[in-house]
């Protein structure tokens, strides 16, 4: 298991991956946590957790997989952001602000590594996707609007985001999936 908040442990995981495989591919940068709380709730030991995963560790798995991707001229770079990296939600400030962070990061590097290693991007902003996310929210009244949020609506699944992440690893050379939305048919926020 990879600790994404340690570099070396990402390091070491990519070298892992190179002596079985000869190659890294593709890249998916899919932990994060959710821990939602009003900002006066001041729970700061949730808000570093959440810039720690969210952020630093988009930053130490990509630098790990980086060097190969561009010894071998090629890749696949997918961040999990989120539609909250759009739009800002009450109780989720923090949150919005690492996947804001993550958004950013993602146009830039694909700016930056796509034409000069031909290494491609994408990012990937899903809305409600039923996950453990939820199971972070140490706070009680966001807990229950989370749960209500569930049952008003079909949440997506981890295959919805398996499939875009198909979509834009199938789309052709000269084609660069920069960003996807991808939310629930219900959810119209």
């Amino acid at each position: 298991m990879t600790d994404v908040t340690d570099l070396v442990s990402c390091q070491e995981a990519a070298k892992s991956l190179i002596a079985q495989f000869g190659r890294i591919d593709v890249l998916v940068n899919n932990a994060g946590l959710m821990p939602l709380s009003s900002v006066d709730s001041l729970k700061v030991d949730e808000w570093q957790q959440m810039v720690d995963v969210n952020i630093s560790g988009v930053l130490n798995a990509t630098a790990a997989v980086l060097p190969q991707m561009i010894a071998q001229h090629s890749g696949h770079i997918f961040n999990m952001s989120s539609i909250a990296g759009r739009k800002v939600f009450t109780g989720l400030s923090v949150y919005c602000a690492t996947k804001a962070a993550v958004t950013a990061f993602s146009d830039g590097l694909r700016m930056e590594i796509g034409p000069k290693h031909n290494i491609r991007v994408t990012c990937i902003q899903p809305g409600a996707v039923k996950s453990e996310l939820y199971d972070h929210i140490t706070d009680a009244d966001y807990r229950k609007q989370m749960d209500d949020l569930a049952a008003s609506m079909t949440f997506l699944e981890g295959e919805d985001i398996a499939d875009s992440i198909l979509f834009a690893l199938k789309s052709p050379a000269r084609m660069d999936v920069a960003e996807l939305f991808v939310l629930p048919t219900e959810q119209g926020w």
